[in-house]
Order: C-alpha cells, then structure tokens, then sequence
C-alpha cells in the first residue's frame, strides 16, 4: 500500500469495512461565536500526531479573515505552536483538528498559508459555518454539470475528467486575485495573507495501484509523491470517535483501496463533522467513512504531513460542503460491489473483488479506473491483447445489463475496461431515473495475440430467395494471419417482395449504417435504455440486415418502414412525438456470434420473389 500527500479538495475521499462503533454520548455543546474571537486570544488544539493519542498544541489568535470564499464566509487566522510543529509547520492530515478557548468550541484548523512557511500560520473555519453548511437535507441527484462522459470513456477522457472535478473541489480560493474588499480584525497586514490561503491537504493512501494507473491518478488529482507503506487493515483506536481523532473516507476498498484521512471535529450524539472544508463539494452525498490510524509525522520545507492508513468502516458521510463534511455513526452506505475473474493464457486464473462507492458521478469514473488497474496490474501494456470481455452488471431490481465482447489490438485493455463499465456510466447519468449499479461481475479471459477474423466472401443457398421462407447465408471468414472458414446463418425472409440489400457487417459498419439511414431515437424511458445498453453492439458478432429502400419513419426512436402517406403525415403533424423521415427501413435483423473480434462487411442484392 502506498501513502500520498493531496490537496484537500480531496481530503474527503469515502469508503470501507464495517464495524459496531458507536460515535461520544450526547453532550451538550459549547461554542465560541466568530464575533467574540478577539486577536490576542490564546487556545488550545486537538490532534493526532502518531498512533491514537490525542494531543493537544497551542493556538494564538491572530485576527478575523472577513468574507474570505464567500460572503460572511470567514476564517479565524491563527499561529499554532506545540509537538512537532515548530518544525513541521501545518501538516497535512490535522484538516478538521478542533480548536478550543476556555473550553469552548471555536472551530476547525483547516487551511495553510503559502508554501515554505517558516511558522505554522493556520485559517480556522467557524464551527457556526460547520454546522449550518453540513445539515442534513434531501438526497437529492446532483447534475453532472461539465463532468458527464459519453460511455464508453477512454484513459484521457476518464483522468481528464477526475482532473476537473479535483479543480472543482480546491477552487474557492481560486478567484482571490486581491484583499480590497477583506474587513480584518487586528494588524492590516492580515489582509495581505489571504491569496496565500489554501485547503490544509490529506494523507493520501493508495494501495494495490499499478504504476502506469497510480502516476495517472496522482497527476489527475494532484496527489504527491509516494512518502510509505503502512501495514495493511491496522488495529484502530476502540471505543468512540472524538474531537481531535483520525478520521478516513476511502473511494474503493478491498483488494484495490483509495482514500484519505482528517481529523474530526466535533461529535453530536452519532453525528460526526470534519475537515473545515469541502472534499468534492458534491453537497448530498454517500460515502463510507472510517477509523484510522497515523504512523507518524513526515516533516518537509514543502508541506509537512501524517502518514496514516484506512482502518475499518464505522458509518457513512452525508454531506460534503464548502465549510466541512459531515456524517453519521452506523450502518455502511451503498457500495457498488464489483468481481473480477482473470483468465490468462500464461497464468494461473485470479479472482478480485473490491467495492467503489456509490455516487451519480465518481462511481462511473473509478469503477472504470478499477477494471483497467485490474488489466494492467498483470498483463502487458505494449503490445497487442486479445481480451474476451464478460460482465453482468446488476440494478438491482431495476434490471441487469450483459456485456459479451472481445478486444483485439493495442488498445485492447483501455477497450475492455470501457465496455465493462459502460453500463455503470450510461445509467449513473440518466434522465429517468436513480440508477447506481449495485453488483457487477467480470471476466476478462486475456491472450498475447492478435486474434480477429475479416468477412471475406458471402452467398446465399439460392439465387431465387422467397419471401417467408428461410435460406442459408453462407459468410467465409479469413482469420488474421491464418486461413480460412465459412459459417452459415439462417435467415427467414419477410413476407414481402421486392429488391432488397442484404448487409453482412461487423459493428462499427452496422452503427454507422444506422446513424447515418435509420436514425436510431434517443431512448424515451429507462425500460428503453436497458434495452439499448443490453443492445449494444459487439466486436464478436457478425451482423446480418435486410435493408429496404422504401421511405419510412422513426417514431420515438422506432423505425417505421414504408408506411402510406398519409400516416406519414398524421405523424409528422403531432409534435407531441419525436419523429424524422429515413430513406431505407431495416426489414430483417440477424446475428451470429463468434469466439473472436469480426472485421469487415459485404452487401448482396436479393431479388425476393413470392412462394
């Protein structure tokens, strides 16, 4: 497993094992308002420097940052004194540490001042603006406004995306170009400080990550250098949360494990709040949160920070806002659980099995980052791959998806992990209704060759086709680098006359025929996207369809053919419906499925005569 320092927009990140703990008894709450916070005040802060003891540093108020990321947004500034930090300056990983005068609750040491600080100067965020910002409201589906990926998603598209929502997440300060319009209690020079303030960043825990995946992941969301391994599931601290504990969120877990840790604030019954500002800034959210563990305290000149581990799961984060994240004690939320199967032609089978948490838009996005490690952790990245692609992608009782494929050619793992998890993204985002993937099972079966075949040659049984009957067509097949073989398809004709196109096609040819002359509508419901992600179509398929030249109509997504005029017309009058002419109409569909990837395509022309 590997440690990582990150900044703190993702100092949140959610996930992993249950366990029966229960969060500090009620107790009722004192707090130290932002407009009696004088400078000159001195305080005391809650941390954990190594393993589970709480201890305590000193805190001297400085002044008041007025309207700092948002209007009556403000931050107490302040200098830290006590344990290692007068060597280590802030340090990642004590984000959420609270910070208490005369026994009275303050807030959050959550933000640092500039890089190479020579003391620990530190923002505070109000407790007030803690709890105001982090109460519990509807879960309501977030729009994934700028971050939505047309599935199936390549490498660059999923880590470029994984990029702007990390931007997102540490963008607060980011429009503070100037101080003019700061109010500040205590010395002017205050003011000056604020462009310099930033997110205290997270200890970062990677594990099970292979190198290629693990430097796109740490470029994508700014995550530092590899700092240790910790121990794998170390003991956690017994007993409940409390203010000053490590507290983690972790985005997988199991035999893949992503996450990071803080510290906890203030506890409220069950109710625990953290960090003092946002991890994603998602608002509603579902994300497991977790005990854990810190080894110690690695100083540098940069920005000095906690190695620390995920221990196990104790309840779930609801709300992750521009002040803090905050949760409840208790049951684990709903996790995507996925397994894979391995097959290779040089190894041993290997079965994996590790759960991503649900969200409407990361569990698209790391789902996809889990298959791919998974590939790329133990088969080669140069080269070309053949992969047969097997997944069933459960929702539950809303439905499941099958995925039947195989990839063949450099591109063939990214290929792979897309077609495995294009389901998940295609109904995180629908329009219809809530739809997050509750189980997915894959088996990739793996060869370190090139391996597909080219439609070389087609005939029919007959050179007199019948309408209603059914006939052999005969497909000769050329196999990469190899010989010869001819697969036969029965196909019953419709009873109709006429000329037709037969169309013999491999499935890029078969859906750019489709876009281009039949116009395939946009699904209109869920049942109608299950059916189109259940639709989709294969590498491993050799497509057969009967093409009419009579004028037709799509009618919410259905083809139509040859229809009379003045249906036609009714149609096209009623903009109630989604409709659009087409030129050729599709009479007759049939597939044939093959162990290994289809290429090519050839056209016949059928005299069909009646019997």
């Amino acid at each position: 497993m590997r440690n990582y320092t990150v900044s703190a927009a993702l100092a949140a990140f959610t996930v992993l094992i249950g366990a029966g703990v229960t969060a500090a008894p009620p107790q009722t709450p004192a707090f130290l308002g932002i407009d009696d916070v004088r400078p000159g005040m001195e305080g005391t802060g809650r941390t954990i420097f190594a393993g589970d003891r709480i201890e305590e540093f000193q805190v001297h108020i400085l002044g008041v940052l007025r309207n700092v990321t948002a209007p009556q947004r403000d931050l107490i500034l302040a200098r830290l004194a006590g344990g290692p930090l007068e060597r280590t300056g802030v340090i990642q990983g004590m984000s959420g540490s609270p910070v208490y005068i005369n026994g009275r609750l303050v807030g959050a040491v959550s933000y640092a001042l500039g890089s190479f600080p020579k003391e620990p100067l530190a923002g505070i965020t109000p407790i007030a603006e803690m709890l105001t910002a982090t109460a519990d409201v509807s879960n309501g589906r977030r729009s994934a406004d700028g971050l939505a990926l047309n599935w199936p998603a390549s490498p660059a598209e999923v880590f470029a995306t994984l990029g702007r929502l990390a931007s997102r997440a540490s963008s607060p300060l980011g429009s503070l170009a100037s101080t003019s319009g700061l109010r500040v209690q205590g010395p002017a020079s205050l003011a000056d400080l604020a462009p310099a303030l930033r997110p205290i960043g997270a200890a970062m825990v990677l594990g099970g990550f292979d190198p290629t995946v693990d430097g796109e992941i740490r470029k994508a969301l700014s995550i530092g250098p590899q700092t240790s391994a910790p121990a794998r599931n170390p003991a956690a601290q017994e007993g409940p949360l409390r203010p000053g504990d490590a507290v983690g969120m972790a985005l997988m877990r199991g035999d893949l494990e992503m996450g990071a840790t803080g510290t906890v604030t203030h506890v409220d019954g069950n109710r625990v709040y953290a960090f003092g500002h946002p991890f994603l800034n998602l608002g509603p959210t579902s994300m497991a949160m977790t005990k854990a563990r810190v080894y110690t305290v690695l100083p540098s000149l940069d920005s000095s920070m906690k190695i620390a581990t995920l221990g196990p799961m104790i309840g779930a984060m609801s709300q992750d806002r521009a002040t803090g994240v905050a949760g409840v004690v208790g049951p684990a939320p709903p996790e995507l659980e996925v397994n894979v199967t391995l097959r290779s032609d040089r190894a041993p089978e290997r079965k994996l099995r590790f759960q991503v948490l649900h969200d409407q838009m990361l569990t698209p996005l790391f789902s996809y980052v889990a298959i791919l490690n998974a590939l790329a952790g133990y088969e080669r990245q140069s080269g070309v791959l053949t992969i047969e692609t097997s997944a069933e992608v459960s929702f539950g009782a809303a439905g499941t998806v099958t995925v039947d494929d195989v990839f063949s050619g450099d591109a063939a793992l990214s290929a792979a992990a897309a077609a495995a998890t294009a389901p998940v993204g295609m109904a995180a985002t629908n329009e219809f209704r809530p739809a997050l993937a509750e189980k997915m099972n894959v088996t990739l079966r793996v060869r370190e060759v090139q391996e597909y075949t080219t439609i070389d040659r087609v005939w029919l049984d007959t050179t007199q086709p019948k309408a209603g009957a059914t006939h052999t067509l005969n497909v000769q097949l050329r196999d990469y680098r190899s010989g010869t073989e001819t697969v036969s398809v029965p196909l019953t004709l419709p009873a109709q006359t006429g000329t037709f196109t037969l169309l013999v096609s491999d499935a890029p040819t078969l859906t750019t025929f489709e876009d281009r002359e039949t116009r395939p509508g946009k699904p209109t419901n869920w049942t109608a996207l299950l059916g189109k992600m259940n639709g989709v179509r294969r590498n491993n398929r050799i497509y057969v369809r009967l093409i009419a030249s009579s004028a037709g109509t799509v009618v919410a997504g259905e083809t139509l053919p040859a229809l009379p005029a003045s249906v036609r017309s009714v149609f096209d009058e009623d903009k109630t419906v989604a409709t659009a002419p087409v030129a050729k109409s599709i009479v007759g569909s049939w597939e044939h499925r093959m162990n290994k990837a289809v290429r090519g395509s050839r056209e016949l022309t059928l005299n069909v005569i009646s019997r």
